[in-house]
């Protein structure tokens, strides 16, 4: 079995391809309207991504209602399609070590191979200038989506 290193390294590609258009859309969301709803993207079996979204069904909501919308989308759609990974980004506050509390995009993302990883980049909203991202980061995560019980590395 490989390790949680050796396993991220050989899904690197797999990880990419659904966190770059993630950040992206969740950049553009910022920069257009200040903030963004959760929302998500699968990979298929055929390294097709598609992005997917969630709504409760009227013109106002929250991410704390439209997140386990979401996520019950993506496990249903785990559970119907051959899919090799899922993603989520949302919009969360991280506070790095020795550091004050950042706003960051995270993006989640969860293999069929039993990897879960949590992306982030930390941002900040300049009076003149914008949003300027800062560096990224990864940590190995816990899956939130459980997409595929019982995969955990």
């Amino acid at each position: 079995m490989n390790s949680p290193d050796e396993l991220y390294a050989e899904l690197k590609g797999d990880i990419a391809a659904l966190a770059n258009p993630l950040f992206e859309l969740s950049e553009k969301f910022l920069n257009s309207q200040g903030n963004f709803l959760p929302h998500g993207a699968v990979l298929t079996g055929e390294n097709e991504v598609k992005l997917v979204a969630a709504t409760k069904g009227n013109d106002v909501a929250t991410s704390v209602e439209v997140l386990p919308i979401l996520h019950d989308g993506l496990r249903q759609q785990a559970r119907k399609l051959a899919l090799k990974a899922i993603g989520v980004a949302e919009n969360v506050t991280v506070t790095l070590e020795g550091q004050r509390p950042s706003k960051a995009i995270k993006v989640l993302i969860e293999h069929t191979r039993g990897l879960t990883v949590a992306l982030y980049l930390p941002f900040e909203k300049r009076l003149l200038r914008g949003y300027v991202m800062g560096s990224s980061f990864s940590k190995l995560a816990a899956p939130e989506v459980n997409a595929w019980p019982g995969t955990a590395v």
